[in-house]
């Protein structure tokens, strides 16, 4: 077997080694596309979805969701000792991603339901790789997961469906939901790993959650995607964003992440949930005052909470899985530090500076793609290289 068949083999051993890099590269690309639309360096968009619709999709329903299955394809068979697909169904999963992608970009050049179908068909088959695992384990404490996934593939689905004038609805109202989804996924699974990782790390760090914070948290949040989804009111909306704001903000500092801001590869992952209250009570104040723009807090969301998150979980994961130490190496701190840039400079710098819009997107866009660009950097041939053995 020749050294090139051993790497093919090592890619498709694991999810995350075919996922993580494909999120990372797509946050790249799309991201770095999307700013050439906007400044009009760049006009051609063969896509059925507006510039904006197809940026909110691609960040969604490709990268987020790219990084979620890259996680739970390598959580899940640890959670249950049960495997997840690899080998050629891993491949083949790989392959209808990247297939889902082109199909969007360049939708209005192909048959009307080709884009549908192969977008469409990813995320149910991913989800049957997962539910197989948790139910033959009898894993019920994770059952929720492929309920919130089958929901999210349902949006999607929607999405395409409102581009084509199939149904009717505003493309725009199903992307806030959605995202809403995610984060609800992010509250649910952060609030496990995150204290967790720094109990085990640092066991003199005392820590007590209020155990309802977590259901409050999680219901207050669907009933928000749910509010959005109806086109509820502003109180409904102001309501609901407080008590998801509230409610985040407490599990956050109940876990006293200041404590380890010495420990960027775990600090991160304290940064990436903060930013969830901050989404939250952007939107409330929002809502109530009519003051910000809903935009802010989707960026909070986006760049703040899913992008400190999945390259602090990328990393981590990575690490972890390929048998290498969990160092805070200056590359990884550098990457950390630029999101949480891009995300000041996107979701809060235009509420304090009259800064144009144009020199936030540049900065806030160049700051994502050197975030992203230098995982690719750090960890690419990992992706190819065989685990570790101490």
């Amino acid at each position: 077997m020749t050294q090139h068949a051993d790497k093919k083999i090592i890619l498709f051993s694991a999810g995350f080694r075919v996922f993580f890099p494909l999120a990372a590269l797509s946050a790249v690309v799309m991201l770095c596309y999307w700013v050439l639309l906007v400044t009009g360096f760049a006009d051609y968009l063969p896509s059925r979805f507006s510039p904006v619709g197809w940026h909110q999709h691609e960040m969604i329903f490709g990268t987020v969701v790219a990084v979620i299955i890259g996680f739970l394809y390598t959580a899940v068979p640890n959670w249950t000792g049960q495997p997840t697909p690899t080998g050629l169904p891993l491949a083949g999963l790989g392959l209808i991603w990247i297939l889902g992608r082109l199909s969007v970009f360049f939708s209005d050049l192909l048959p009307i339901w080709l884009p549908v179908v192969i977008d469409g068909i990813f995320l149910p088959l991913a989800i049957v790789g997962i539910i197989g695992a948790l139910i033959k384990a009898g894993n019920k404490r994770n059952y929720f997961l492929p309920a919130i996934l089958s929901l999210f593939a349902v949006l999607n689905i929607t999405s395409h469906l409102a581009v084509l004038g199939v149904i009717d609805f505003e493309t725009r109202q199903l992307f806030l939901p959605a995202m809403l989804f995610i984060v609800f996924l992010m509250n649910v699974i952060g609030g496990r790993i995150i204290p967790s990782f720094t109990k085990n790390k640092y066991h003199s760090i005392e820590m007590s959650t209020p155990a309802i914070l977590l259901p409050l948290s999680a219901l207050s949040i669907a009933g928000l995607a749910l509010a959005f989804l109806t086109n509820a009111g502003d109180a409904v909306v102001g309501g609901l964003a407080t008590v998801a704001g509230l409610t985040t903000l407490a599990r956050s500092l109940s876990w006293k992440g200041w404590k380890v801001a010495r420990d960027p590869l775990l600090f991160i992952l304290h940064v990436g949930y903060f930013w969830l209250p901050v989404g939250f009570l952007l939107i409330a104040y929002g809502s109530f005052t009519g003051d910000v723009l809903i935009s802010h807090a989707l960026h909070a969301f986006t760049v703040g909470a899913v992008g400190s998150l999945t390259l602090g979980v990328m990393s981590r994961a990575t690490l972890g899985h390929s048998g290498l130490a969990l160092n805070n190496e200056k590359i990884l701190t550098v990457m950390f530090v630029c999101i949480n840039l891009a995300a000041l400079s996107r979701a809060i710098l235009p509420l304090v500076t009259d800064a144009s819009y144009m020199g936030i997107l540049h900065g806030a866009g160049g700051l994502w793609v050197l975030a992203y660009g230098l995982f690719l950097v750090r960890f690419l041939t990992t992706f190819f290289s065989p685990r570790k053995l101490f």
